[in-house]
């Protein structure tokens, strides 16, 4: 976890947490009122593995710990609402369901590990915004070729705003560093466009 160096950078780390648990809080509640899930399964895969591994693997300290299992507890909740709700097609067998969670769990683990061990990213802060970004472009993919049950604005409102502290909060640690000023201004371009289309799908329907 970051050092607490000034009034601003508390902030930011306060606004990380908030958001982010808002953004869980409301994917949540959409998922158990559109009874679906509202995470792309790739992404809740790779969120729940980070958490797991930042949390037990990696730990960082009781403060960074005690938001990580939050943010754990509030995924295996998302997780109980893709076991329990997402049917289609071949998600319909319990044995398909198992067998390809089992594989993508483990494999996110694994990936996670190793980047982090080979590339001394044992704070996880390349692979958290890498994995952002993944769900900022799922995200877009979800709203351009389904239906917007399980989405809302606000949501994505909350996941860019936690995003932004954090992009900040890493900026000035670390402003020189080429990769992650891609990733921050990437993740903030598309969840900009994800609002929009969001917004634009929610007034047309």
């Amino acid at each position: 976890m970051p050092d607490i160096d000034s009034p601003f950078q508390f902030l930011l780390l306060v606004g990380i947490f908030v958001f982010w648990s808002l953004a869980y809080v409301l994917i949540i509640w959409k998922g158990f009122r559109d009874r679906t899930c509202g995470i792309p399964f790739a992404a809740l895969c790779a969120n729940l593995m980070w958490e797991f591994i930042y949390l037990f693997v990696f730990p960082h300290g009781w403060l960074r710990d005690l938001g990580t299992a939050i943010w754990l507890a509030l995924d295996l909740v998302i997780l109980y609402l893709f076991l329990r709700y997402t049917k289609n097609g071949l998600w319909a067998s319990n044995r398909f369901k198992a067998i390809v969670l089992s594989f993508s769990l483990l494999l996110a683990f694994l990936l996670q590990v190793g980047f982090s061990l080979d590339f001394d990213d044992a704070a996880g802060i390349y692979t958290g915004f890498g994995i952002n970004l993944m769900m900022s472009l799922l995200f877009v993919r979800m709203v351009l070729t389904q239906s917007t049950t399980g989405q809302s604005v606000l949501i994505g409102y909350a996941k860019m705003l936690g995003t932004f502290c954090a992009s900040l909060v890493y900026y000035r640690l670390n402003p020189d560093d080429f990769l992650l000023n891609v990733l921050y201004v990437s993740i903030l371009l598309l969840d900009l466009i994800y609002i929009y289309l969001l917004s634009k799908r929610s007034h047309t329907t």
